[in-house]
């Protein structure tokens, strides 16, 4: 068990009874304090965070002062769109083949917190970034799911995610603080009683997951089985289709909040389902700068964080699209795509959760699940240098046995190149059991 696995229980034990001040960093206070006035003062202070971020990056981050031909005094003074048009685009495998040049020269990445994505597209992506930040982005989810009345620290909340899964063999739900931990691989109906007698007793407030997972909860359960009213489920991390967020609302009866956002942190929108129907995105403007991008006929999304000022992304290309208009608002986002895998009992298992560990994007540029029969799993790998070695082979294949072993048999295969998919982007999950 790691270090975090252990510290973790003890934290969501006793948060709940820890004042805010002292969980959270000062500019986790101020940004909400910002969200809470009107338009006009948002957006004034929007423009003055892009305006910082552009200037900091010129002055502090290798990449820019290379690439940009402008000066950190003429992006201080220069018209602000003028600044930010001088920036190139930004693409993911720019940013993971020379992650060091995106790092403030001055800071050491071994005093800050990195994290890696799967990548829902198959190509992961890792950032340093601090608690100063990971607060920051916590006040915005505070800000909008706060109107649903929920609270991260004090909410009981039923968490449905990578970090509830849980071995084959072992069960299916635990209680960790203020939350019920559902493992995403277990919601089938063999742990049907388990999960529904856990949920009745804990009672929970809010749901909060991938929207696969809670629709497999949905499909799993009738709402006369929950003896609980929840106020509103939370969705992250992954597209919600009309017929996911329908059965969403049939099984709890409250309203949705579907969430866009990226592991990049540079743009965040939302989206809310209730009685009186489904609302477009919003994206959040003090979040960072939106924009478009022309691929052919498709509006690219594009983002910019207006508070990453330890690994700044400006003009990051998202592989997403959606056009969004001059008041933030986006009928839909397409590109995101989401399949599901049958293990060798004939369940389905979501394929978000199919992760590959941080350490292997040092010798993998892209991975992709393959599955042409039930039961059985190829991972299809794109070394980053050549081609793998047996250490590195029996690296990844132990790491997906000892998380997968229970559900699927799994195989490694070297590609060297994994193709777009007519949408544009690569899949993560290539299923041809109904081809």
């Amino acid at each position: 068990m790691s270090l975090h696995d252990l510290l973790a229980k003890p934290y969501y034990a006793w948060r709940r009874f820890i004042p805010s001040r002292v969980l959270y960093h000062p500019d986790f206070f101020r940004v909400c304090d910002f969200l809470s006035k009107d338009k006009a003062v948002i957006a004034e202070e929007a423009n003055r965070r892009l305006r910082h971020i552009l200037v900091h990056a010129l002055e502090h981050v290798p990449y820019y002062r290379r690439t940009v031909k402008l000066s950190s005094a003429e992006a201080a003074q220069e018209p602000l769109q003028e600044v930010l048009a001088a920036f190139p685009y930004l693409s993911k495998e720019d940013v993971m083949s020379q992650q060091r040049d995106f790092l403030d020269s001055r800071l050491d990445p071994d005093k800050l917190m990195y994290a890696t994505s799967g990548g829902s597209s198959g190509q992961g992506i890792g950032l340093w970034r601090t608690k100063r930040l990971a607060d920051i982005e916590k006040a915005f989810f505070t800000h909008e799911w706060g109107k649903l009345g929920f609270s991260f620290d004090k909410a009981r909340i039923l968490r449905i995610g990578a970090d509830a899964r849980r071995l084959a063999h072992e069960e299916p739900a635990r209680v960790v603080g203020n939350r019920l931990m559902l493992s995403p691989y277990h919601i089938h109906e063999q742990h049907k009683a388990a999960i529904r007698d856990a949920i009745n007793r804990f009672r929970p407030e809010f749901v909060h997951g991938y929207p696969s997972s809670v629709t497999a909860l949905a499909e799993l359960l009738q709402a006369g089985e929950l003896d609980v009213q929840v106020k509103a489920v939370l969705l992250a991390s992954e597209p919600g289709t009309p017929a996911q967020l329908a059965s969403i609302r049939r099984l709890f009866r409250a309203p949705v909040s579907l969430n866009y956002g990226l592991s990049e942190r540079t743009n965040l929108a939302f989206l809310t389902v209730d009685e009186s129907g489904t609302s477009d995105y919003q994206f959040q403007p003090l979040y960072g700068y939106n924009e478009n991008r022309m691929d052919g006929d498709r509006p690219e999304i594009v983002g910019t964080s207006l508070w990453n000022d330890v690994m700044p992304l400006i003009r990051y290309r998202t592989n997403d699209y959606g056009l969004i208009g001059a008041d933030g608002r986006c009928a839909m986002i397409d590109g995101r795509g989401h399949e599901f895998l049958v293990d060798r009992s004939g369940k389905r298992i979501p394929g978000l959760s199919i992760v590959i560990d941080e350490v292997t994007w040092d010798f993998v540029r892209l991975y992709q699940v393959r599955q042409q029969r039930a039961g059985e799993i190829t991972l299809a790998v794109v070394p980053r240098h050549g081609s793998l070695n047996d250490e590195q082979r029996a690296f990844v294949l132990d790491a997906q046995q000892r998380r997968w072993g229970g559900f699927f048999d799994i195989s490694l295969q070297e590609e060297q190149d994994i193709p777009l998919a007519p949408n544009g982007k690569r899949k993560l999950v290539v299923n041809s059991l109904n081809a």
